[in-house]
């Protein structure tokens, strides 16, 4: 039902996991690692962060408030543009500290992290994503994740908080605009179909969303999105746009399937001059 693969067209479709009961252990705003557990594949921890060190902080905060450290068996934080004072704040917080003397862009800065890491698993994270749920439940989620991916069951997992999300997070108002909640008003049910008339590749799109906006968006979407046994849900890439945001997934895959094609397909949009 979520086939990984490489479509015609050059499309790209990887199998998306969300946590469970409308949790995840991340959301985003303006130690000594592990030793390695036989029963499980080794996960690695990468913080980037370009400039933005007064965010890493509280975010660096959260996590050892925590103990997230604990569970992870090799921990880092990626500086482009490095600055003693984002090296210091790895230091204070017993971190691995990787730098480069110049901006790489989003793309660049992932791929050199995840190159940095050596694990087999890897939680991908930006200087503004704190750890917002406690130890015992960012435990229980890794573990749920580490299964999924070691079983196949899973590309990606999105660890970013479903309730609690945090700023800067649009996913919701634009699945709302698309697919209306069933409580909306008749005008507003009137104006999505409209939408989903004149535009159904971006309202299919927007199916992706549902799990930030319903408790059970696979009663809704049930070609789309399915619940897993451990509660997570199940998406398809092809209805969910992909994000940088709090992503857990082994890191060959990263950087041999996502990155490789990403540099294979640069998008047009760009970020201070790098693409998106």
């Amino acid at each position: 039902m979520f086939p990984q693969s490489v479509q015609a067209g050059d499309e790209l479709t990887i199998r998306v996991a969300l946590a469970h009961h409308g949790k995840g252990a991340f959301h985003r705003y303006e130690a000594m690692p592990a030793s390695p557990s036989p029963s499980r594949p080794r996960r690695g921890l990468g913080i980037l962060s370009w400039g933005g060190y007064a965010t890493l902080a509280r975010s660096l905060k959260s996590y050892a408030e925590e103990r997230l450290f604990d569970l992870f068996d090799e921990a880092l934080v990626f500086l482009p543009e490095i600055q003693p004072d984002g090296t210091a704040l790895a230091e204070q917080y017993g971190l691995a500290c990787v730098g480069t003397s110049k901006n790489l862009g989003i793309l660049g800065g992932f791929k050199a992290m995840a190159e940095a890491l050596s694990t087999d698993h890897v939680l991908l994270l930006e200087n503004d994503c704190p750890l917002i749920e406690p130890h015992a439940e960012a435990n229980r989620q890794l573990d749920l994740a580490s299964a999924a991916l070691a079983a196949g069951e899973v590309d990606v997992f999105r660890m970013r908080h479903r309730v609690h999300p945090g700023q800067k997070f649009d996913t919701l108002e634009k699945h709302r605009r698309y697919h209306p909640p069933d409580k909306a008003g008749a005008g507003e049910r009137a104006m999505a179909g409209l939408r989903r008339l004149v535009r159904p590749g971006k309202a299919r799109r927007m199916i992706g969303g549902a799990p930030y906006a319903m408790d059970r968006p696979e009663l809704r979407f049930p070609q789309h999105i399915r619940r897993a046994a451990d509660g997570s849900l199940r998406v398809s890439s092809s209805v969910l746009n992909w994000t940088n945001q709090s992503v857990f997934l082994e890191r060959t895959f990263f950087l041999d399937t996502l990155i490789a094609y990403a540099v294979a397909h640069p998008s047009p949009r760009t970020v201070n001059g790098f693409p998106d």
